[in-house]
């Protein structure tokens, strides 16, 4: 519903949101370096995020009004951002308005939890994935304190609104769809909020060194195996 997405972007701006915001980047700027190719879409519900120019204090410097969005690390030289209401490309996740195989990165920025079908869109990002393509997904991790707190306040305020997605189940679906996991990691360990700078990065790296799967988002590189065609026998 459009007042649920209001919220959910009203979320991303907000101290938690952008403390997050932050921490995701930092756990996947390295994968990123790594993707190469022509053309990466990246999707999200809230397309602002992915802007150049994003109106949100960055969560590094801490200065009002600068932004250093992590996706400015992506090497391939085409990305353009897809969303159902905003975007270089407006469309339905569940039904890409893209051509099959046309892309070499898909990064989905929390849209299978708020997705109707999210097996539909891993299977739209498939058709449109390149073989020995990369597909990058972020999802909250529904294990934990903060999926605790998920569970606690579930469907009643952001960002709190979607399925709870575990690492089993995603591994499975992308196993059905003949996906090779390549990393896996977890990121926002600790509370995001009534912390300096430095505490805050001490408690993510005691979280993540110790505490790796109790993390707040749950990242997850994947690469499209080449379907190779079956040999033909002969009599």
């Amino acid at each position: 519903p459009p007042d649920r997405l209001e919220q959910l972007a009203a979320w991303w701006t907000s101290p938690e949101g952008i403390a997050l915001w932050g921490r995701e980047g930092a756990g996947v700027e390295d994968w990123l370096s790594r993707c190469f190719g022509y053309h990466a879409a990246l999707f999200g519900l809230q397309p602002a995020l992915f802007a150049e120019r994003c109106a949100m204090p960055d969560p590094r410097s801490g200065e009002a009004g600068v932004c250093r969005p992590w996706t400015s690390g992506i090497r391939i030289p085409h990305q353009f951002i897809l969303g159902p209401r905003e975007g270089d490309v407006r469309g339905l996740f569940e039904a890409l308005p893209l051509a099959a195989e046309s892309v070499d990165l898909v990064l989905m920025h929390h849209v299978l939890e708020y997705a109707l079908d999210p097996h539909q869109v891993l299977r739209e990002a498939d058709r449109v994935l390149l073989p020995e393509g990369h597909l990058l997904l972020m999802t909250f991790n529904p294990v934990g304190p903060w999926g605790l707190r998920g569970l606690i306040q579930a469907g009643r305020r952001a960002p709190w609104y979607g399925h709870r997605l575990g690492r089993k189940r995603l591994h499975d679906w992308l196993g059905l769809l003949g996906y090779d996991v390549q990393a896996e990691a977890w990121a926002g360990h600790g509370c995001l909020r009534h912390f300096n700078r430095t505490g805050a990065s001490q408690v993510e790296q005691l979280g993540a060194r110790f505490l790796p799967r109790l993390g707040m988002t749950h990242l997850l590189l994947a690469r499209k195996r080449v379907s190779m065609p079956a040999p033909i026998r002969h009599r």
